[in-house]
């Protein structure tokens, strides 16, 4: 692993970018509140946001929107996405189920081919039903055929991406700066329709800056909508690459003297604004304690920008089934429903988002595909005492890994096509230093009959991976796929 950056000031005590930090947990506006029977429900996605990247989560460097949102609510110490790249992992947290049940196994890079399963159940269709205005803003992902775009998957509206990832800003701009590494440097592809901005179908010019245009259609929808139940799913880029970001915007981290690390954190700190901003106008039409919220990130930072990214204290990155590719920052608040200021040290998974949100909002899913995500409220209330899960799973092949209780068995082949099997107890390592797995056989062999039973009631990939790549797990050389 990196070690954390420490380069520059420390910025615990920032400017904030929407002008203050407010405790938000009791705000109202007297004379606005809405008698609300149904909780909006607001998540918000951060696009390869690392473990470390926020100081909530032990970064040197501030992020106090995000901060404020864990202490007005309940912050999960071990929240897992269910892959480490983005696709897959936006297909189970959509949807509450396993992405694999519906063979969206590996990550889309040609979003005209296929997408997520459009007989699945989402959360925008559930909420829906239910009486909610729902919309998307940002990055969609999941495919770009007809009958699998955001509208046709629950969304009343949507501005955004349809692919993984675009320029955050114009080449007509003279005031952006990008990273001066060319694997990390905006391409544009206007013609290319998964990089095309566009708002219900119809393409749009670049907007100024992603992050914050998607912040802005997230402002307004709440404003047209705050006297009714809505469902917000704010989808940022932010942190993917390619880096830019305004000089503006690096003018305020002036500190920072590392050029690459001030834009890294430029970026970031424009999401952390956002954040700040969706906050702030749910206080002013007295929402606050009406809106169920959840952020978190898609899977952890990626290597490549390992330099200014921090998955710390986790082993490995993005791609890599590691702690560092699939746990996540995460959080919810819920002010007067769920207590705030706290941490829970249970895994949870990103797949619990869809039951907690229909739970919330008294809506219901689909008999026919159960969720496998579980319900957070009686657990954050102390009402159920329990875990959550027992076991979660991975399946990227040949990668897998399989967590049960604190046991976790990690299985990748090797570039010679030998399988590597490691083992660790993450109660007494999280950063997965020490493999086990010799001493331990029959726990090897124990959760490889759970996880072949699991894997084993799963559809096969719908389309194959498009990428394999060597790496190396403390040490050790092995091949995985995305």
């Amino acid at each position: 692993m990196a070690p954390r950056p420490s380069r520059g000031t420390l910025l615990r005590s920032a400017a904030i970018v929407c002008g203050c930090v407010v405790a938000l947990a009791t705000s109202a506006v007297p004379g606005v509140a809405r008698a609300a029977a149904k909780p909006n429900v607001v998540v918000i996605v951060a696009d390869d946001l690392g473990y470390g990247d926020l100081s909530s989560y032990g970064s040197a460097y501030a992020t106090p929107n995000i901060d404020q949102l864990a202490r007005d609510g309940v912050r999960f110490t071990q929240g897992y996405a269910t892959a480490a790249l983005c696709s897959p992992s936006r297909a189970a947290l959509l949807t509450g189920r396993y992405q694999q049940r519906f063979g969206h196994e590996y990550q889309l890079y040609d979003n005209v081919r296929d997408g997520v399963d459009a007989a699945q159940p989402t959360l925008a269709r559930s909420l829906r039903a239910a009486g909610y205005r729902t919309a998307l803003y940002g990055k969609w992902h999941l495919g770009m055929a007809a009958e699998r775009l955001p509208r046709q998957m629950g969304f009343d509206t949507f501005f955004g991406i349809l692919g993984g990832q675009a320029p955050y800003a114009s080449e007509k701009r003279t005031d952006v700066v990008s990273s001066p590494d060319p694997a990390l440097q905006p391409r544009f592809y206007a013609a290319t329709p998964a990089s095309q901005y566009q708002e219900d179908g119809r393409p749009l010019e670049m907007p100024d800056y992603s992050t914050t245009a998607f912040t802005q259609h997230a402002l307004d929808f709440i404003d047209q909508n705050k006297d009714r139940p809505f469902f917000l799913m704010l989808t940022y880029t932010a942190p993917h690459v390619p880096l830019q970001a305004t000089k503006a915007q690096l003018e305020k981290l002036s500190s920072i003297a590392d050029p690459e690390l001030r834009l890294y954190r430029a970026v970031i700190d424009e999401l952390d604004a956002g954040v700040g901003q969706i906050r702030e106008r749910l206080a002013r039409h007295g929402l606050t304690k009406d809106t169920l919220i959840v952020f978190v990130s898609d899977n952890g930072c990626p290597d490549y920008v390992r330099e200014v990214c921090s998955n710390d204290p986790l082993n490995g990155w993005k791609r890599y089934l590691t702690e560092g590719g699939v746990r996540v920052p995460y959080m919810i608040a819920w002010p007067g429903k769920i207590p705030s200021g706290r941490t829970y040290d249970h895994p949870v998974s990103t797949l619990d988002i869809f039951p907690t949100a229909i739970a919330a909002a008294g809506a219901a899913g689909d008999p026919a595909r159960p969720t496998d995500g579980r319900n957070l409220l009686p657990y954050l209330q102390g009402r159920d005492k329990g875990r959550p899960h027992q076991r979660l799973y991975w399946r990227s092949l040949p990668s897998y890994a399989i967590r049960d209780g604190d046991w976790k068995l990690l299985v990748n082949a090797s570039p010679k096509g030998e399988t590597v099997t490691m083992l660790f107890n993450l109660a007494q390592d999280r950063s997965e230093m020490t493999d086990l797995s010799d001493r331990h056989p029959e726990i090897v062999a124990r959760l490889t009959r759970a996880w072949t039973t699991w894997s084993d009631g799963l559809g096969a990939p719908r389309w194959p991976t498009a990428k394999e790549f060597d790496v190396e797990i403390n040490g050790v050389p092995v091949r995985a796929t995305n």
